[in-house]
């Protein structure tokens, strides 16, 4: 295994600490869990100066529910989201997709915030956290922001934040009564694999009629992708098995996926219309299914 380059290392005792180094240093990385920004210095893909390691903010840590929104710190574990019972009880979804990522050591040791910094277009929780309205609280020492999570994505590995900036929590508000939210992943094998298709729906439902839907889609584009489109196509609708079935075929001609080493552009462009459909009828499922 090849080692680490040389780099300085910086260990803040507080946010604002944290804000002012990262605004400062020329050459800097924050680190939490490292499970994606070690194995790239290690393999040269980056080259970094100074890591700020941030993983002694306490500030940073924990989950709760303040004012209906759930608030999910960025130094909290993926073990500790798939675990918390409020993640179960608020945001079931983003329980199922975490449940993918990785190993249980890279679980134990990465964090949510994390996973979408790394900014991976197959990244699992990107879908599930983009269809339930999340967003990310960002924190500089210029000031704070909040940004959808799916507007932290600009490229293949890289994230709209600036160099001086850090998520400090990830924002999920409350669902409301008469909705519910299913992910869906395809991979090359059943566990501790990237996705080849990954995909996540929501809908909120009136009696019968679906008066809102959210589709997103991961590992299909250079960043995961909603698919306004389709969503359109489902509101308003009785959602019978024909209409799933039609409004879903409708993803093949709106994707323009990648060709890579673990799947074609045509096999992706039909599962997506595969994971949607099934994502729908889970959601529709857990929406009551229209009673």
């Amino acid at each position: 295994m090849r080692p680490l380059p040389g780099f300085n290392l910086h260990r803040p005792t507080s946010l604002g600490e944290a804000l002012e180094l990262m605004g400062a240093l020329k050459s800097v990385k924050p680190i939490a869990g490292g499970t994606d920004l070690l194995p790239l210095m290690r393999d040269r893909a980056i080259t970094v100066e100074d890591i700020v390691d941030i993983r002694g903010l306490h500030e940073l840590k924990g989950i709760t529910v303040e004012d209906g929104t759930l608030r999910i710190g960025a130094l909290t574990t993926l073990t500790e989201v798939l675990e918390s019972p409020l993640v179960a009880e608020k945001a079931s979804v983003l329980r199922e997709a975490v449940g993918h990522i990785g190993s249980v050591q890279t679980r134990n040791q990465g964090t949510l915030a994390g996973n979408i910094c790394n900014a991976s277009p197959a990244a699992d929780s990107a879908p599930a956290l983009m269809v339930i309205g999340a967003q990310a609280r960002v924190s500089s020492a210029r000031g704070v922001r909040r940004v959808p999570v799916e507007e932290l994505f600009a490229g293949p590995k890289m994230n709209s934040l600036g160099k001086d900036e850090l998520v400090t929590e990830i924002l999920i508000p409350e669902l409301p009564s008469g909705s519910g939210a299913a992910f869906e992943k395809l991979g090359r094998r059943r566990g501790i694999t990237l996705a080849v298709v990954n995909a996540a729906a929501y809908l909120a439902m009136d009696r019968k009629k679906c008066v809102d839907a959210r589709i997103a889609l991961g590992a299909i584009a250079a960043t995961p992708i909603r698919l306004p489109e389709v969503e359109a196509a489902y509101k308003g609708r009785e959602l019978t098995p024909e209409a799933i079935e039609e409004s879903s075929r409708a993803c093949y001609s709106l994707v323009n996926p990648v060709d890579d080493v673990r799947a074609s552009a045509d096999y992706r462009r039909e599962m997506a219309c595969v994971l949607v459909k099934r994502a729908i009828v889970k959601a529709h499922a857990r929406a009551g299914g229209g009673q």
